[in-house]
């Protein structure tokens, strides 16, 4: 049996991988293998394209590494400066000790914190009171600001989630990217409660995992073990036995395919195939992303970067939205000499002039950067808004219609590393259920 696999991202090339491992003769198109992962080494630093970690209590994408040999090669975040900023005011808060995504755990740093007022700390305090319900779908704004105020939608949900979904929480649905917290409200009310219930005992790992010599070296592994066509896909065809996809004029054949080229390229692949579907996976809509990455020599910056870095919320931001300090949040990727910052906005047009003096006004950096580098992902972020979870159900429901058709990646049912490298293996477990 031939399979091909319609992009080459970490998705994509999973699937390839996990095929092969079958012993399914698996073939991958991207004129550009890696998507957005990928890793570049400037002035003896080493920089991400995109991603630069994942979240440990997520076990699929470690599982994958330790397959391809690398398992020496995973690394921790440097916890020990485990704190994060968020700006208000103009100047730097701490984020409280405690929180869980969107829900304090302990009462003393939240009540101490200068990020909130007390109308929102007192609150929060009585969040632990609330009932058990069950509302429809509706948007993560809504959600935080039932339970903790407008507030901490502003200073917390915004933030955090901006910088991972690169969308608003106006939009946002918190079934889908806040389900455990929806849960506990609906079995204790208080997501408060319910986080503190489920809070599970310390395991001493790091909550970021990657990669010693950056996650691209996970795309350089999967690269030496499937078998790839830098070419773009022009059509996909339904054949009477299988699938056609056409690539410069000519027709290659395939029993099965699977498409991992995000639910927009879907949409265009599959207009002809099915309008139906189409029309289904063009209403997930998308955001870009730009990283400006820029280094210093360490002497030239005046703060004591003693943190993973900064969030600036909506009311606060400029061409900022996030900073990463490199050198802090990750041993061994930058010299001691010298200070490196990852800049992220989901503005991709942002200019290197905005982004570094808002950096320089904000971290007091008297001199001119060593480098400059920006990666540019224009329509990179599936949304997942407010009916996701229907949308996700009904496009699920149409392609198990459709023989020899799967779908793939983060624009279904998780955006990171592991949800990706999940969504592959069950493609792949699906198309080996189907020939036994």
């Amino acid at each position: 049996m031939k399979v091909g696999v319609i992009g080459g991202g970490i998705t994509g090339l999973s699937c390839a991988y996990y095929l092969g491992k079958a012993g399914v003769d698996a073939t991958v198109f991207d004129p550009a293998p890696g998507g957005p992962i990928g890793t570049v080494i400037i002035e003896g630093c080493i920089l991400e394209t995109g991603p630069e970690s994942w979240l440990a209590a997520k076990p699929w994408a470690e599982q994958l590494i330790r397959e391809l040999g690398l398992g020496d090669q995973l690394t921790g975040s440097n916890d020990a400066k485990r704190r994060t900023y968020v700006l208000r005011g103009g100047r730097f808060v701490t984020l409280p000790d405690g929180l869980q995504m969107v829900a304090p755990t302990k009462v003393m740093p939240v009540i101490e914190s200068s990020l909130f007022g007390w109308g929102t700390k007192i609150r929060m305090g009585l969040e632990i009171f609330r009932n058990p319900k069950t509302l429809p779908d509706r948007s993560v704004a809504e959600f935080v600001a039932d339970h903790f105020g407008p507030e901490a939608v502003d200073y917390l949900a915004e933030p955090l989630l901006a910088g991972v979904y690169g969308g608003s929480p106006d939009d946002l649905s918190a079934p889908s990217v806040l389900p455990k917290f929806v849960e506990y409200e609906q079995k204790y009310g208080s997501v408060v409660v319910g986080t503190m219930r489920d809070k599970r005992k310390p395991t001493g790992r790091s909550i970021f995992m990657s990669l010693k010599q950056g996650v691209g070296t996970l795309i350089d592994a999967l690269l030496e073990r499937v078998q790839v066509v830098r070419n773009r896909v022009d059509a996909v065809e339904a054949a009477e036995s299988g699938w056609n996809i056409r690539i410069k004029g000519q027709s290659h054949h395939f029993d099965q395919v699977v498409l991992a080229c995000g639910s927009n390229g879907a949409a265009k692949l599959l207009s002809p195939v099915d309008a139906e579907l189409a029309g289904l996976l063009g209403e997930i809509p998308y955001t870009g992303s730009s990283i400006w990455t820029f280094g210093y020599k360490r002497t030239d910056v005046h703060h004591p970067l003693d943190a993973f870095g900064f969030l600036v919320p909506k009311p606060e931001r400029g061409a900022i939205m996030a900073c990463t300090w490199l050198g802090s949040k990750w041993l061994g990727r930058v010299p001691d000499d010298k200070a490196v910052f990852r800049c992220f906005s989901t503005d991709v047009d942002v200019t290197r002039e905005a982004a570094q003096s808002e950096l320089h006004r904000l971290l007091r950096i008297s001199g001119e950067p060593i480098f400059a580098v920006n990666h540019r992902w224009p329509d990179s972020m599936p949304q997942y808004t407010v009916g996701h979870s229907v949308r996700v159900a009904e496009i699920e429901a149409r392609v198990a219609e459709i023989q020899g058709l799967y779908l793939a990646g983060n624009a279904y049912n998780g955006i990171g590393i592991p949800d990706c490298v999940k969504s592959a293996m069950a493609a792949a477990d699906a198309i080996r259920a189907s020939v036994v």
